[in-house]
């Protein structure tokens, strides 16, 4: 009978190893998929980088509606990782840092391709002070993180990303369907210029809302 118990109880103490084992495994599970590099949010940030080399890809060879389909999608995503970050309470400094990356690999790199393929209707110059503009604040949001200071996205650079997103659309539909027609090419003239000025414009508000840090530098 003493030799039954001891066995039940081995049998008992080995059933609850393997339980507390598997509980174990379950919460290292939760923490991955919750920790601040696999957590949704981020993820849906993260695979909209992988959209914008799918979408670079069908832009330079001028398949112009799969890349405005493409386009579409990841503004949609962009959209989709700030709620879901927001309501969920899990926004994080990696993903308050990389979302504004990948938006300006999207954004300039469309910019970049068109250029060689949308050379009479956009100058160099354009490209360039869009680019420029994007190296200045990733610059400041850069030194201002080093000293401890929070650089987030303001309404005039959320407006900036808006306008810009709606004039790749319109060249892209330009392209796809209206080439060559009068009244469209001013449109997207229209939209490039808009671009330009809100461009200009958002860049100097977050200059002026770091220059407290950039002077005691």
């Amino acid at each position: 009978m003493s030799r039954l118990m001891t066995g039940s109880h081995r049998k008992s103490k080995y059933i609850m190893n393997i339980e507390n084992k598997k509980t174990d495994i379950q919460k290292e599970e939760f923490s991955l998929n919750n920790s601040a590099i696999f957590n949704i949010p981020n993820r849906i940030t993260l695979s909209r980088l992988f959209l914008a080399v799918v979408f670079f890809v069908f832009l330079t060879y001028r398949y112009f509606n799969v890349a405005f389909i493409i386009f579409l999608v990841a503004a949609a995503t962009d959209w989709l990782d700030g709620y879901l970050a927001r309501k969920w309470e899990l926004s994080t400094d990696l993903g308050r840092l990389v979302d504004p990356f990948v938006d300006k690999v999207i954004i300039c790199g469309a910019f970049i391709i068109f250029v060689h393929l949308a050379n009479e209707i956009i100058a160099p110059w354009m490209v360039i002070t869009i680019v420029a503009r994007e190296f200045l604040v990733s610059s400041i949001r850069g030194f201002s993180e080093s000293k401890g200071v929070k650089f987030a996205s303001n309404i005039w650079g959320k407006t900036k990303m808006f306008i810009q997103s709606w004039t790749i659309c319109a060249i892209l539909l330009y392209y796809a369907h209206f080439e060559n027609i009068s009244w469209a090419e001013y449109m997207v003239s229209a939209f490039l210029w808009i671009t330009i000025i809100t461009t200009i414009g958002s860049g100097i508000t977050y200059v002026y809302s770091a220059k407290k840090t950039l002077l005691a530098a």
